[in-house]
């Protein structure tokens, strides 16, 4: 699901069976981010999910990219069933984003997301996270 221009493999995990007509579109589509493949292929090697989503956010700022995008590159190096919480971890970070859902496309609507504010990286994300998600359990306590 990682093309290889974005440093997939070739190996059975990392492939996905699309008909004909879905996978010219999805080629197609990733295409429109070759200019991007650099920095994508930078941003998946990193260990966190987060780092991963972020990266890439910051990567194709100002555009907006797609969430099945989003999704490839949370699950990089492992797969990431709920890769939308990964994303909001974001904002326990310092990060911001917008979200915009399309029109039907096709069969779906998608939702398109766009970096609004960055932060620097903490030394410890998934800690840090953890730390935020009880400062602001406690500022909701009292």
């Amino acid at each position: 699901m990682l093309p290889i221009s974005w440093g997939g493999s070739a190996n059975i995990e990392n492939l996905h069976a699309l008909c004909e007509e879905c996978a010219v579109g999805r080629w197609q589509y990733l295409e429109t981010f070759a200019a991007h493949a650099d920095a994508i292929r930078v941003a998946v090697t990193y260990d966190e999910p987060q780092r991963r989503i972020g990266e890439l956010l910051r990567t194709v700022h100002p555009k907006w990219i797609r969430s099945d995008v989003l999704g490839v590159v949370a699950s990089a190096k492992e797969y990431q069933e709920d890769w939308q919480r990964r994303l909001r971890d974001l904002r326990f970070l310092g990060w911001d984003y917008e979200v915009q859902k399309t029109g039907q496309e096709g069969v779906r609507v998608w939702s398109y997301y766009r970096l609004t504010k960055s932060a620097p990286w903490p030394a410890n994300i998934p800690q840090a996270i953890k730390d935020e998600e009880a400062l602001r359990k406690a500022k909701r306590r009292g």
